[in-house]
């Protein structure tokens, strides 16, 4: 595993840490990190609401996260400092094969499966009551190919590639939003995050 992405608004992403690691090998964590990196600078309120988890649970894995340099205290952007502000310090969660010991990585790597496959159920649950040109548009299908290890390297490579392209086009509609300014800022352009997960793997029947 040579990299896990995760879009945010600021920074780039180290190297993680064995530190860093365990402390992500947490579903809790790993989804708050994950609405703060998509979602920008939210209170422990607002994060609350948005994953169900009890606002002092919030507190302390926030605690936990800052602790390892993943996330920090932000300004508040309305001056009401009876609220408790946080942002993300990365835009991505960088896992080098030599950044930790194998257990630790295996156990970053499974806690980031089930936070794919949580993330998917969430998404199911309020299917019903998307609009249609959404519902029709999402989904998820899968496939087995035989390939060598350097074609499979290639593949990566292509999609990789691809997902630049979109991932820039994200970007440019990002910063003309909080400009005020394009496409972003129409209220008649439908923009909503959309999550990409990208599985390369070995299979195993």
């Amino acid at each position: 595993m040579t990299e896990q992405r995760m879009k945010v608004d600021d920074g780039p992403a180290p190297a993680e840490s064995e530190e860093v690691l365990k402390c992500m090998a947490h579903p809790a964590r790993m989804r708050l990190l994950g609405a703060l990196r998509v979602g920008g600078v939210q209170t422990v309120g607002e994060l609350s609401a948005a994953t169900g988890e009890a606002p002092g649970a919030v507190s302390y894995h926030l605690a936990q996260l800052a602790k390892v340099g993943l996330v920090e205290k932000a300004a508040s952007p309305d001056g009401d400092k009876r609220k408790s502000y946080w942002k993300s310090c990365h835009h991505a969660t960088n896992v080098q094969p030599d950044s930790a010991d194998a257990d630790v990585i295996d156990a970053f790597s499974r806690t980031a499966a089930l936070t794919y496959q949580m993330a998917y159920e969430r998404f199911l649950d309020v299917l019903p009551t998307l609009p249609q040109e959404w519902a029709q548009t999402c989904g998820a299908n899968d496939r087995v190919l035989r390939l060598t290890a350097e074609e499979t390297r290639a593949m990566v490579e292509d999609l990789n590639a691809v997902m630049h392209k979109w991932e820039q086009l994200s970007d440019a509609r990002r910063a003309a939003a909080e400009r005020g300014t394009g496409a972003a800022a129409d209220k008649e352009t439908v923009v909503e995050p959309v999550a990409v997960v990208q599985q390369v793997f070995r299979w195993v029947p």
